[in-house]
């Protein structure tokens, strides 16, 4: 694979994370951007982390480990996470 297709699939996986956080959360996509915090700027709490993650699973029909869910800050650290999960 070229870098073109690398970050077009990035590209890809970024609209999907931030359409299902929207479809999930329920929240606008002008206030999804790759560097927003989930937690201080969306207030997501635990179990809705949990839910958007099991959806996240199915989607990609990927496992994420939990020890990697603490590191989850914004929604370009999703984006990697699936990114490098689904490159496996």
């Amino acid at each position: 694979m070229g870098d073109g297709s690398d970050s077009k699939r990035r590209e890809k996986i970024t609209e999907d994370v931030i359409a299902l956080l929207k479809e999930s959360m329920n929240i606008s996509p002008v206030d999804l951007k790759a560097s927003t915090n989930l937690v201080e700027e969306l207030a997501i709490d635990s179990m809705q982390l949990y839910e958007f993650v099991v959806d996240l699973e199915e989607a990609y029909n990927i496992r994420l480990p939990d020890e990697l869910l603490e590191q989850i800050v914004t929604v370009d650290d999703i984006v990697d996470l699936v990114v490098r999960l689904t490159s496996e």
